[in-house]
């Protein structure tokens, strides 16, 4: 009987163990990499294993085309005093920033199309308690850009032309009281395949998905089960 046990145990042991090889967790490598700034850098977006732009404070972005070998530290001119809470990278040479700041003219979006040697700016806020926290894109041209409410209406835009942005204030639905999304690094937004795109609220007595199945032109809200008030809610 013991034998048999032993003869189990051993078995089962050897099992054990080599399914532990066959399922061992490689932990990814962290390689420490010069950024050639000191400004925090808040938003990232990888565009291939080679391109990857991020961006921060000060009005500073960094891009590297060499997989993190070296990277390109700049300041956009006329930034200095804004910070960058969302980067969408398209290539090596086109990319899109969005800016906030104290001032309601400081919520901006710029628009790179030779590797940050210029910059465009696509659009000025100029609505009045506007705060714009994150921007996705379905292509390189259509995208959109999400604001915390104001006075029940989520001043939203759109762009599917890859230059001008446009409200779609009316078509989004009616904002609960201080209902508003987070922009700790331009997560309350996503996109998916060519029409679909999903934003996280919070800020309210319910946390909320908007979703949008047609590119932006309707939108539904849903109520999520996630804790809400003025500093919680969905990311």
């Amino acid at each position: 009987m013991l034998k048999g046990s032993l003869a189990i145990f051993l078995i089962s042991a050897s099992a054990t163990f080599s399914f532990a090889q066959a399922h061992e967790i490689h932990q990814p490598k962290l390689t420490p990499q010069k950024s050639g700034t000191t400004q925090l850098l808040i938003s990232v977006s990888p565009v291939n294993s080679r391109v990857v732009w991020a961006a921060g404070t000060g009005g500073t972005y960094v891009v590297t085309t060499d997989g993190g070998e070296t990277w390109k530290a700049a300041v956009v001119p006329g930034a200095e005093n804004l910070q960058f809470r969302d980067v969408q990278g398209v290539s090596d040479k086109v990319a899109y920033l969005m800016s906030i700041g104290d001032n309601t003219t400081d919520f901006s979006i710029y628009k790179t199309v030779d590797g940050g040697a210029t910059w465009t700016i696509q659009f000025t806020n100029e609505t009045v308690n506007a705060f714009y926290d994150c921007f996705a894109f379905w292509t390189p041209r259509r995208g959109i850009a999400h604001s915390d409410s104001v006075s029940g209406v989520f001043p939203d835009l759109r762009t599917t032309d890859g230059m001008t942005w446009e409200s779609i204030a009316t078509n989004m639905p009616p904002a609960l009281p201080g209902e508003a999304s987070f922009a700790a690094s331009g997560t309350c937004v996503a996109t998916q395949g060519g029409r679909n795109a999903w934003i996280a609220t919070g800020g309210s007595t319910i946390a909320r998905t908007l979703a949008t199945r047609d590119g932006g032109d309707t939108w539904n809200a849903y109520d999520t089960p996630l804790v809400s008030s003025p500093s919680a809610g969905a990311i």
